[in-house]
Formats: C-alpha cells, structure tokens, sequence
C-alpha cells in the first residue's frame, strides 16, 4: 500500500480558485455526482518560505455531523476534530514520539504522593475574544472540569478527578491541584480535547447556547466563523496566537486564512469531491479506494490513536454469554489477521490489546487472541453445544446458539467487517444476528435492547482511563455482568491510583490480562482513522488521538 506523507508546498492558491471550487462543491454535493480527474504530484517542500505557505482556505468534507459543542458532551469523532483546533490544553503530547511537552502550561511538578500538581502557567495567553487566560482562568476550567454545573444539568468530565481542590498564587502565575486520593490519568486527560480551555463566556452562557460551535470560545489558532448545523462550520485564523507547543514546526498564526468543514454522510459524494478538486481533505474511504487513490497522487493520511483499541463488549445478561466458555469461543474463533487481509489496507492493524500500541501501559496480548477454532469449538461442546442444526448452528435444549449485534454506524467499514465476522462465527456453529439502524437512535436502541449480545465500541483517547469508562460499574456497566467483579474493580482502581509508571504500567498490565483471559471483551482492530488529502494540501498531520491538525497545513496551488 502506498502511503505517501505529506511533504511540502510551492504557492498559495489564488483566490478566485477557492471561490470557484466552493461553488462547484456546492453542485457536487446537491447532485451527487463523483467526478474523477488527475491530480499533481506531490511538492517538492525544500525552498518554502512562510510567506509562501500563508492564505488559503481548506475544505474538508467530514463523514459525520458535528454534534453538540458543549465541552463535557463533546463525545463525538467530528465534534473532538473541530475542538482540537479550537482550544488549546494545558500539556501537549506529542503524536510522534508520545512524550508530554509544555504548552499552556510551561512546567509542572507532581508530589511524590502524587495528590499535588503544580502547573505554572504561561503568561500572555489570551482567548480569541480577548479576555485573558490567566491562573483564574485555569483555575476556573479545572474546577468547571471536575465539578460540572449542576445548575446547567452540565455534567462533570467523567475522566477528571471527583474530588479535588484547586488554588493560585498570581505572583508566581501557578496553579496548583490538591485531589484526594492519587489520580495518576491526569496528566494524560489534561492533553485531551475534552480539557480544551475556554473563556468565562462560554463557561457563563446557557447549556443550549454552549451547543454552538460559535460561542465555544477558546485560545486555539482558529476560531469560528459561523456554522450552520448540519451544513458546514467555518473556521477562520486567529489573528495573533504565538503559543503553539515547542515541537510545533509553525509558532506563528497558522497558515491557512479558513477550513470549511462540511459533513458529507455519503461515501461516493466525498470521494467524487476529492477527485475532482473540489475539496481538500475528507474523512473515510473505503479501504478498496486507498491503493487506488495513493497511485493517483493522493495522500493517504491515518494514524491509530491512543487508547482503545476497536473492541467489541459481550453483554452478559444476553443469552448465553455469561458462559466464559462461550466468551472465549468467539474469542478464538474470530481470525482477525483473515479480515486485516481480506478488508484492509496496510493503514489498519489488528488489534492485540484492548488498548493501542503507543498507550501507555500497551500490552501485547496477540497470544489470547490467536485464531484457534478446534480450541473454540472444544470449549462449546464442553458448555454442551455439541448438536447442530440444518444450518450448521450449535443447539443446546430447543436454543439456537445465537448472538446478536447492531451494525456499528460510527465505522464505515463495519458492514463488511460484521459480514466477515459472521462468517467466521457461523463455521464453528456459532450464529450471529446482525441488524441495523440509523445513526441518530444508535446508541439508545443498540445498548438498551437487553437482547443484544455484542456491540462494538472503542475510541482513541488521551488515557487508558477510557478502560474504566467502558468496564467500571459490574452489574450496571456496559458488561452487564450478574454481580460485581471485585477483581475487576480491583485492577481498575489499581492503575488510577499508582504514584509512578512502573506501578501504573504493571497495573494496566494486569488488566489487560483480565479483560481479554476472562473473554470480556473482543479486540478486533486497532482503532484508524484514515484520511485522504489532495496533493496541494501540506502539512496536515494527526494529533495523538488521530484528530485532525490544520495549525501546520497549507494549500500549494
């Protein structure tokens, strides 16, 4: 598979072009149409001065919707991308080489307890509507952060500490956070784009006008322009930033003038756009078009993110899955190297953990889930499915062994995906039950129908912390177990509390272990995002968490 990075630029593009293309990518997505036309090569980068790489607008066409821009409901791919552009965090973690640099902050120290942080704060910040961004600010996030506003019905950050206290001293620009008891995330969770800072007037407006992208008000290199929900969201530069992290290759006003951010939910109506130039930048191919487009010139762009893997949960309280033999069935009886080949590209990797590889705490767990159908069907006829029906599906007392899921619509390779699981499951007598349903009643209907046996779930995140998100709760958490699981509870707290790596690694370590030797939970695939940039695009890259970063991008026409 070709992969070509990103490289370099020669010109900014003419004006009169973008008005043009905008106007025929309006034609575009009215009409459907997906035209295909050659592309340039890409850019020689040596030579390029800033002067060159200013002005321009990027359009990018997303997949999904923005959802709400409230910060503590910002739960959403499409929604975090415009986030991670609009605010900035107190750390930065570097994408390439996965260590916590300074950014708003400009050092910090932690006690030996790990119960005090100490963040000296950079001076001259200021959010784009002018106010500053000083020790109150902060001290205001952090609290806003941990405590929510119960008058607002705004819910707290569910990975940030429950129990904290935050003090400044203006003289020496810090802030420090007392928390109760040893919360070892918290670096990781302030890197995150869910601890974006924003200004007292996004904090003081109402729930309902913090949904607004408009009114999210944060110290980033862009802002926003206008949006119209459903329709677009237009970014503009900000005029004077000059604190990006250290690392960044740009410390000035990023280069492009705006990025037009267009939700485009049909596949071929992207795809046609980007061939045809009428757009930049979009989100999902389907992997079949990723050879095809990089021999056109195109830039496949992707990353897999830190965090959690792409995972499926078992839903014990479903029919039969509270049978750990049954769990472990599916577990070997899925050949995700198969499905890797068969579906995808060198841009996707199967997973071996329930967390990524770069997480902090990653462990390989390839040998748990190695493909081993004789061992699954040897654990189903120890559980007594040793009948088959005329199917071909193992029958215990009158019950089908069947397992139902909905078709995940976050992913748009997950048709094919299900289909090649179902196959697999089906040759070992196990049969699964795939339905489908639209986007906007996807969640409630898919987890609280108490039939559904697996569910796809797994996002990057800043922290293994999402672990505890997903698998805290026992009885009424996402596994729906018959009671709580003390050891499981254990080795959750276990990693959260630990005062240094080696204990926090050898924790999450632990866990990894459990969830995946007790059958849980089904890894399938890391978690990529793949995107596809024309060539006149340069410097785009993807965060950590594989969100897109136009900071550093610019057009070269």
């Amino acid at each position: 598979m070709k992969t070509p990075r990103i490289a370099s630029v020669a010109s900014v593009r003419h004006p009169r072009r973008i008005a043009a293309r905008a106007a025929a990518l309006a034609v575009v997505v009215t009409m459907g149409l997906a035209g295909c036309t050659a592309t340039a090569a890409v850019v020689d980068p040596s030579g390029v001065s800033e002067a060159d790489k200013r002005g321009g607008e990027l359009i990018y066409l997303d997949a999904e919707i923005p959802t709400s821009a409230q910060v503590h409901d910002s739960g959403t791919w499409q929604t975090r991308a415009l986030q991670q552009n609009i605010t900035d965090r107190l750390i930065y973690r570097n994408a390439e080489t996965g260590e916590f640099e300074p950014w708003l902050a400009e050092s910090w120290e932690v006690s030996a307890d790990g119960t005090v942080y100490t963040f000296v704060i950079r001076e001259g910040v200021t959010y784009s509507d002018g106010s500053a961004l000083d020790v109150a600010s902060v001290k205001r996030n952090l609290e806003w952060q941990a405590f929510g506003d119960p008058e607002k019905a705004i819910s707290p950050n569910p990975v940030f500490p429950a129990e904290l206290a935050v003090t400044t001293d203006a003289a020496a620009n810090t802030v420090t956070v007392t928390l109760a008891a040893p919360y070892a995330p918290l670096l990781g969770v302030l890197t995150g784009w869910a601890s974006g800072l924003v200004a007292d007037a996004t904090i003081d407006a109402t729930r309902e006008d913090q949904s607004l992208f408009v009114n999210l008000i944060g110290s980033g290199p862009f802002v926003v322009e206008s949006e119209v929900y459903g329709k677009e969201v237009v970014l503009k530069r900000r005029d004077g930033y000059a604190w990006a992290p250290p690392s960044s290759p740009n410390q000035g006003e990023a280069y492009l003038d705006k990025v037009i951010v267009t939700p485009i939910q049909e596949d071929s109506v992207r795809l046609g756009s980007i061939k045809s130039g009428q757009a930049d930048l979009i989100r999902y191919v389907q992997p079949t078009e990723e050879d095809a487009l990089a021999d056109q010139g195109f830039h496949i762009v992707s990353r897999s993110g830190v965090g959690l893997t792409n995972q499926w949960i078992i839903k014990q309280s479903a029919p039969f899955l509270d049978d750990v033999n049954v769990r472990k069935a599916l577990q070997s009886g899925i050949n995700r190297a198969k499905i890797a080949e068969d579906l995808y590209t060198d841009n996707w990797s199967v997973a071996s953990s329930v967390l990524s590889p770069g997480t902090f705490g990653y462990k390989d767990e390839s040998a748990l889930l190695a493909y081993d159908p004789a061992a699954a069907v040897e654990l189903l006829e120890q559980s007594g499915w040793t009948a088959l029906n005329s199917e071909g599906y193992r029958i215990k007392g009158g019950e089908t062994l069947s397992v139902l899921t909905y078709l995940d619509v976050y992913d748009n390779t997950s048709r094919a995906l299900f289909q090649a699981i179902q196959v697999q499951l089906a040759e070992i007598g196990i049969e699964l039950v795939i339905k489908e349903i639209d986007y906007s009643s996807y969640w409630a209907t898919a987890f609280d129908d108490p039939e559904v046996g697996v569910l796809r779930v797994g996002w990057p995140h800043p922290d293994p912390i999402g672990l505890n998100e997903y698998y805290a709760g026992g009885k009424g958490g996402l596994l729906t177990l018959d009671s709580d699981d003390a050891q499981l509870d254990a080795l959750l707290a276990a990693h959260v509390t630990a005062t240094d790596d080696a204990e926090r690694e050898a924790a999450l370590g632990a866990l990894q272990d459990y969830l995946i030797g007790q059958a849980y939970v089904l890894p399938i695939l890391d978690d990529s995002q793949v995107y596809v940039a024309a060539p006149r695009l340069q410097g785009f890259s993807l965060s950590d968490g594989a969100l897109p970063q136009y900071y550093n991008a610019w057009i070269a026409d």
